[in-house]
Parts: structure tokens; C-alpha cells; sequence
């Protein structure tokens, strides 16, 4: 029996009205839904959320919300593996709410284990992973290589349970990840945007699909550069793109050389097509045995240049700067004087420091000046 254990109890089709009172709200105007909030009823309890649409779902997106909520609600052997990896890691849609006219206003999903709560209460969204380790170690100590792996390894073994089915999910950043340091796993929300095959475009700046036509929809391909996108980043807290290309070319030795390549055949190949799956990247990351086909990939952007830490010195101001006692100093130059009237006041003029060759003419002077002198006094003795 893979279904949740309220399942039963709620028609796969269930109206509005039939949910009684609605409790406590969780979340406002988050993505496409217009609000979160839990179920107050016996029969369904507090772990279960109605989430309502921003705008009713046209009819084709109603019939993709029933068969996702069907395959969670398949008893079938087909299938199995995966949908008992997405029943227990992800919050699958339990039904399709309907409101006024039978329009599809929501959906019922369950809500995320406590284990993904961080100490203040929220979810911790895996962006938290998606960190250098210095930065992480100001909240406590930072996770290890081999934690960092346990967590990928989880959340990739979502995204290949998905690719299993063939479905699209699309929306893979760090805000719809939640992930525990108790185990380290990972849990993945808003499930019931998925499609099969194909789902709509959804990504936030830098998650774009570089090798994707402008305005196409999403497919299995577009998921399987996020989630190595994704993964790459968790892994080793890079999250600059040309950055994180150089690192997984040169990684350290808590990556595995095939997770590596595999990321990079997946995030920086040529071809969108030749994107290898995610289950292949799931058995580098297991240690398992891996059959990798050459990938030709795109040629790495530069190098960016390295700069440093804000957080490896404290910065100093030219207040708090210590003089530098081998470097002279000199004296500010005085303001110009001015007079009453504001004009300024000329400059005295200087005198002209005195010479070697002057020295010498005064010399001269003076030896003729006493040799008159004498001439005169021996004068004045003959003439007596």
C-alpha cells in the first residue's frame, strides 16, 4: 500500500466546500498559489495543506492535476520504485480541489516533515548548502564533503524517480528544496506543476537554459541541467557559473572525479540532447558502477579571477590604519595669508642663497682694499 494514509478518505475530485473550516495559514501570494493554509478536519488532520491558486486551472492543466494525483494513488506494481521515492521525499498532490462551477481553484498537498525545520521554525531550503564552508561555519560547524554527497544523493534520487515516470518538473532552484542535517535528505514542494513530458518554463535569473529556444517549454532535458545546476552548487557551495565549470573541471577530493564529469557533461555539453540522465548522475554520486558516454562539451568560459575574502582580514580605514613609521612625513602646507580686504598678501621675496664664486670676489676685495692701505701709510712716512 503506497498511498498516505488520509488518501482514502478524500475523493480524488473534492469541492471546496466539503473541506469545512480552514486553520491556520502558512503562506501568502508564494509562486502560483494565492495562499497555503492547513486543514482543520478529523479526518484529514493538521499535515495537510490546501493550496489555492492564484487563477482557476484551465481544463487541460486539470486533467494533468488528476493524473498526478492518480499516480499517487496507484496501488500497481508499475511504477512502484519510483512512486514510493516521490510519495516519501516530495509533497505529492493528494486531490484537485474544485470551487464555484467546478472550476479548479486548488489542490490538497501534504505538508513538509518537521525534520526540515530550521531552529526558528521555517523550512530550511537547500540553499543553505549552496554555500562555502566559511561562509556556513559563522552559524555553527559547516557540513562535511561526505554530508554534502548524502544530501545530493537524495535529491537526485528524486529528480531520477521523476525522469522515471517521464515527468517535467522545471522548477528547480533553492527555494522548493528543503533539506534536514539530521540525515540529510531532501524534500521537493509544488509537485503538482510537474507534466509529463513537457510542463511550462518556470526558473528565476541564473537558471536559465542557456541551450534552450527563447519562449519553449520545459522538457526532460531542461531538467537535467537544473538538477546538476543544483547539485553542482550544493556540492561545492559555488554558485557562479563560470566558477563552479572551473571547479567541477579541477575538483577537490571530497567530489568524485565520474560526479564531476558527469555534472559537467550535463551543465556544459553542446548539445541539449546529449545531456546524460539523472539516474546516471545518481550512481556517480552512489559510487556505483557507471558506463559514461563521451559528451562533447562547449569550451569553458575564462577563468574568473580570484579575489579576495571579505572575511579572510578585517578591513581598515585610513583612521583605524597604524602609521607606517619607514614612511617620512610631511608637513601640511599653511593656508596663504590675506589681508583685511581678503585679497593676498604678496609673497616676501628671498633672498638668494649665496654662492661659492661670491665668496671668492669678497676675498679678492678685500686683499686690494688693505693694499691700498699700505701704499698710503708708506706714502705718508717718506714724505715726513
Amino acid at each position: 500500500m503506497t498511498t498516505r494514509p488520509w488518501a482514502r478518505a478524500i475523493p480524488p475530485v473534492t469541492p471546496l466546500t466539503a473541506l469545512g473550516t480552514l486553520g491556520e495559514q502558512i503562506a501568502t501570494d508564494n509562486g502560483q498559489s494565492s495562499e497555503v493554509t492547513r486543514l482543520t478536519g478529523a479526518e484529514t488532520g493538521p499535515d495537510l495543506l490546501f493550496k489555492r491558486y492564484k487563477t482557476p486551472l484551465a481544463d487541460t492543466d486539470a486533467h494533468r492535476l488528476d493524473r498526478l494525483v492518480a499516480f499517487g494513488r496507484s496501488d500497481t506494481g508499475a511504477g512502484r520504485p519510483a512512486r514510493e521515492v516521490l510519495l516519501a521525499r516530495t509533497s505529492w498532490p493528494v486531490a484537485r480541489v474544485t470551487g464555484r462551477a467546478d472550476a479548479t481553484i486548488g489542490c490538497l498537498i501534504p505538508l513538509a516533515p518537521d525534520a526540515f525545520r530550521s531552529p526558528s521554525g521555517g523550512f530550511r531550503e537547500i540553499d543553505t548548502l549552496a554555500l562555502p564552508d566559511l561562509r556556513l561555519a559563522r552559524n555553527g560547524t559547516p557540513p562535511t564533503a561526505e554530508q554534502r554527497l548524502t544530501a545530493c544523493r537524495s535529491l537526485v534520487g528524486i529528480a531520477a524517480a521523476l525522469e522515471q515516470r517521464r515527468f517535467v518538473y522545471s522548477d528547480w532552484n533553492y527555494a522548493n528544496a528543503f533539506w534536514s542535517p539530521t540525515d540529510h535528505s531532501v524534500h521537493l514542494i509544488d509537485i503538482d506543476g510537474c507534466g509529463e513530458e513537457t510542463a511550462p518554463d518556470i526558473h528565476q535569473p541564473g537558471w536559465e537554459d542557456h541551450l534552450a529556444r527563447p519562449e519553449a517549454a520545459a522538457d526532460l532535458c531542461t531538467d537535467r541541467y537544473r538538477v546538476a545546476l543544483l547539485t553542482a552548487r550544493c556540492l561545492t557551495g559555488v554558485r557562479s557559473l563560470p566558477a563552479l565549470l572551473h571547479t567541477l573541471a579541477d575538483p577537490s577530493a571530497g567530489l568524485p572525479r565520474d560526479a564531476a564529469e558527469l555534472l559537467l557533461d550535463m551543465v556544459w555539453a553542446a548539445d541539449r540532447a546529449a545531456r546524460p540522465r539523472s539516474s546516471a548522475l545518481l550512481a556517480a554520486l552512489s559510487g556505483g558502477p557507471l558506463v559514461r558516454f563521451p559528451v562533447a562539451r562547449a569550451p569553458l568560459p575564462p577563468r574568473p579571477s580570484v579575489t579576495r575574502s571579505v572575511t579572510a582580514q578585517p578591513l581598515q580605514s585610513v583612521i583605524t590604519r597604524p602609521p607606517d613609521r619607514t614612511t617620512p612625513t610631511h608637513p601640511t602646507t599653511p593656508a596663504h595669508p590675506t589681508t583685511s580686504t581678503g585679497r593676498p598678501v604678496p609673497p616676501r621675496p628671498t633672498r638668494r642663497p649665496r654662492q661659492p664664486q661670491d665668496d671668492r670676489t669678497g676675498a679678492w676685495i678685500g686683499l686690494a682694499v688693505l693694499f691700498t692701505v699700505v701704499v698710503a701709510a708708506l706714502v705718508v712716512l717718506a714724505l715726513r
